[in-house]
């Protein structure tokens, strides 16, 4: 029995060998998605893309959010008043969200196909800072100070030309004679006669 049992020993080593050899060349039953054209599904849903020009801050899409992980953060702008940030530890990626979304004919919070939302050194506090926010919230904030500047100077020469044109009519009734005025000599005229 021992010499068996000296014999085994040999064969169960050079059987755990070959299967690591073997294992070093098969295929991986894992690939890195990334850099390799998966399709996805039709109706895939992955990262949020929010469109802070495109926003008008209705906050329907944080009103139709069934999980509540849509905050509107108000902006100091007339339009849009607020703009949506989604908390992505929350969010079931339903697209709820894109589907209340207002504007035309693009929308300005969207659902896309990048799923790539890997987070590092994943805590709780970690995944609770991971929010999906306007990407060209400053540049849209911006825009919409000048076209408020540029509407507030419009009002304010539409205003100047009204009041001009009523000092114009008030200055022309000024000018004229009233009916009162010159029908009275004629009857003092004619009553002297």
């Amino acid at each position: 029995m021992e010499a068996k049992e000296a014999l085994k020993i040999p064969f169960e080593a050079t059987k755990k060998v070959l299967r690591v050899t073997k294992a070093l060349f098969a295929p991986k039953a894992t690939e890195i998605w990334w850099d390799k054209g998966i399709k996805r599904e039709l109706h895939y849903r992955g990262k949020h893309i929010i469109n802070a020009e495109l926003c008008i801050g209705c906050s329907m899409c944080a009103r139709a959010c069934p999980v509540n992980c849509i905050d509107m953060v108000p902006t100091g702008v007339k339009k849009p008043r607020a703009v949506p940030k989604v908390r992505a530890n929350e969010c079931i990626f339903c697209g709820l969200c894109e589907d209340a979304c207002p504007t035309k004919p693009e929308k300005a919070i969207k659902l896309t196909d990048h799923y790539s939302m890997i987070l590092e050194d994943v805590t709780w506090d970690r995944l609770t800072e991971y929010v999906f926010e306007p990407e060209n919230l400053e540049e849209a904030l911006e825009k919409a100070k000048k076209m408020e500047e540029l509407l507030e100077k419009k009002k304010q020469e539409a205003l100047k030309k009204k009041q001009q044109a009523q000092q114009a009519k008030a200055e022309a009734k000024k000018e004229q004679p009233s009916p009162e005025k010159e029908s009275n000599p004629q009857k003092g005229s004619k009553g002297e006669e």
